[in-house]
């Protein structure tokens, strides 16, 4: 069996089947993690949200790194800075990172609009993004097996309350 988890820090969402990964697929995730893996499921999301293409920040990266290596599932507090984390066991791709954030499209109101993954995404005043991924033990159950823990850092951030109505387009 395969386990496929995906956790949410604040927006608590989880998804499990069953079984550790292999070193293969480790080292599979890691070779495939390129500054145009996030890039395009990034910029490919945002054009349908009327949002331009992200450029990347190496800054960001480095900084997405530093906090991903520590394996600690919940936000940096980097100021300045918007973060979106995903963590999942096997192959969990960076594509796979950012499509838990962006499904939670159908749940944005913009009568009502809250901060989510989704609107840190496709904010249009945002027009960087670093990411970066580790791979941890402790963010499942052990029985579990290492996790791929991805961090997206932005600049400048989104999800700033009244600013909704101008930066997310459903």
């Amino acid at each position: 069996m395969k386990f496929q988890g995906i956790l949410f820090y604040a927006f608590a969402l989880a998804s499990v089947a069953m079984a550790a990964p292999t070193q293969e697929q480790e080292q599979e995730v890691f070779a495939a993690a390129s500054p145009n893996d996030y890039l395009g499921p990034h910029n490919t999301f945002r054009a349908k949200h009327g949002a331009k293409p992200l450029t990347w920040s190496n800054s960001l990266a480095a900084s997405a790194q530093a906090w991903a290596n520590r394996c600690q599932f919940k936000h940096s507090g980097t100021r300045g800075v918007g973060e979106n984390l995903a963590a999942g066991t096997g192959s969990f791709t960076p594509a796979d990172g950012i499509k838990s954030w962006t499904n939670e499209a159908p749940q944005y109101n913009p009568r009502n609009p809250v901060p989510s993954h989704f609107t840190q995404v496709v904010w249009k005043s945002t027009i960087q993004v670093g990411c970066a991924v580790a791979s941890c033990n402790g963010i499942f159950d052990p029985k579990f097996g290492k996790a791929n823990y991805y961090v997206c850092q932005y600049s400048p951030p989104g999800n700033v309350i009244g600013q909704f109505p101008a930066n997310v387009q459903p």
